[in-house]
């Protein structure tokens, strides 16, 4: 083992693998609401929390950048993938938290539409001056007179030509990737993909350019080129991806474009999930539920909103930088260097380079989004820090859940146990192996792979096996 290996794992930087889903949340207003939503929505609190972090992602993207213990300054922009059946409350998980969101977005739509009529009647204006200028050049030509003045004039009224109006819109349903790469360059360059029924989004044209998505995820620019008009280069925006999606539909985008959209990276960089239901446990009582934490949520999104306003006159407006604490740049070097040695064989991240790559930045972003939204002071707090850490783990550890299937011997060993399990319902006493070749499920009448199924259920002291008289037999412990 290296010295550097042995120096990490004296640290245990990181949770241990299959830890539940953190419950204590080092900012108050997010811990709050997250507890009442949960309370009243029954939702899965994985699916609550997502719903929120996707709102926090939204509204801070645009307004700051986190500088990571390395001195790289980066986004804190997210991408998030949900994956909860039908009737598990997405939407309204999502709403809680997005709604006032899209519902000011809404009243800057009419605020958008009433200044496009001032614009045009302007344009209109300007258009005629431009007509009488021109108009007098023409005759200054017609009779060979200079018109050196006039044009003088022309080129200063060219330079007052009315603006179009930019639009305030931060949220994306279901767009093609024209649409959004424009509506970045033109509009708000600070946006959400969000759909809490994401099968449209993942089948759709704004994440089918994945190399385009991942040049947005790491703050660099993007240049849309088109035949029939002039192509642009998007600078500097940010954009949240959130998908809540089943997953019947999550499996079938994973059968079409799912080896290119992993192979591309772009999956990686994704905190995903897939929560255990709540369905069945989702009973009431006569209480009258409160929302008041979660509207003192919306209020603080609220407020943040208004600040992304400003991005509308001044698109190149200078983010806040937040920094790390000295002790929180210590402990995420060593979460790094954990996340890190972690990828060499048999550590906890072998065969998945390309997520363990991307961790430590998600971890570092999430820590700065939830410290300026707090309003925290100075650097981010190692508490902070820490939650991130155990929050972004979680993830991860979904992440092998959904991308990394178990070994085919310890899918096998599922499937005997239940057979075995069925088996010894109906009946008592040991089983011969030769009668499991014979009779246990189709797949394990073959002797290779029966064999790999009992020593991993052997590993897991769920059976044993005694050899009597050249014949093995086998019982449940």
């Amino acid at each position: 083992m290296s010295i550097l290996l042995s120096a990490v794992k004296l640290h245990e930087s990181l949770p241990r693998v299959g830890a539940r889903f953190p419950r204590f949340v080092p900012c108050a207003l997010l811990a709050a609401a997250v507890n009442e939503a949960e309370k009243n929505i029954q939702a899965p609190r994985a699916l609550i929390f997502s719903g929120a972090l996707t709102a926090i992602s939204l509204v801070c993207q645009g307004l700051i950048d986190v500088c990571k213990p390395t001195g790289q300054c980066v986004p804190t922009s997210l991408m998030l993938l949900s994956i909860a059946g039908s009737g598990e409350r997405k939407s309204t998980a999502e709403n809680v938290f997005l709604g006032p969101i899209r519902e000011f977005q809404r009243l800057e739509y009419k605020k958008y539409q009433e200044a496009v009529v001032e614009w045009n009647v302007q344009l209109e204006i300007w258009q005629e001056k431009r007509k009488v200028i021109l108009k007098k050049i023409n005759k200054n030509t017609d009779k060979g007179i200079n018109s050196s003045e006039e044009e003088l004039l022309l080129s200063a009224h060219e330079k007052s030509k009315p603006m179009r109006p930019r639009q305030y819109k931060m949220v994306y349903d279901d767009a093609t990737s024209e649409a959004l790469f424009f509506g970045l360059y033109n509009n708000l360059p600070s946006a959400g993909l969000i759909s809490s029924e994401g099968a449209g989004i993942l089948n759709g044209g704004a994440l089918n350019d994945l190399s385009k998505q991942n040049s947005l995820w790491s703050g660099d620019s993007i240049t849309v080129d088109r035949v029939s008009v002039e192509s642009y280069q998007v600078t500097d925006s940010r954009l949240t991806v959130s998908v809540m999606l089943q997953a019947s539909a999550f499996k079938e985008y994973m059968a079409r474009r799912g080896e290119k959209s992993r192979g591309s990276g772009l999956l990686a960089r994704f905190l995903v999930c897939h929560p255990e239901s709540t369905q069945g446990t989702r009973t009431i009582g006569d209480e009258t539920l409160s929302w008041e934490r979660c509207n003192d949520f919306s209020a603080r999104i609220g407020e943040l909103l208004i600040l992304n306003r400003a991005l509308l006159d001044s698109p190149k407006k200078e983010r806040l930088t937040v920094h790390f604490s000295q002790e929180a740049e210590e402990r995420w070097r060593d979460v790094f260097n954990e996340i890190e040695t972690g990828i060499l064989e048999g550590g906890r991240f072998e065969g998945v380079a390309d997520h363990a790559s991307k961790l430590a930045d998600n971890i570092a972003r999430v820590a700065a989004l939830l410290h300026f939204f707090d309003g925290g002071q100075g650097g981010i707090s190692c508490g902070v820090l820490d939650f991130a850490v155990d929050l972004c783990c979680w993830y991860s550890d979904q992440f092998f859940q959904i991308f990394v299937p178990p070994p085919q011997e310890n899918i096998d060993a599922d499937d005997l146990l239940e057979w075995l399990c069925s088996y010894f319902g109906k009946r008592y006493g040991e089983i011969r192996k030769n009668k499991i070749l014979q009779y246990g499920p189709g797949k394990l009448r073959n002797k290779l792979r029966l064999e790999r199924a009992l020593d991993v259920l052997k590993e897991r002291r769920l059976i044993d096996a005694v050899r009597h008289k050249g014949v093995t037999y086998i019982d449940l412990i």
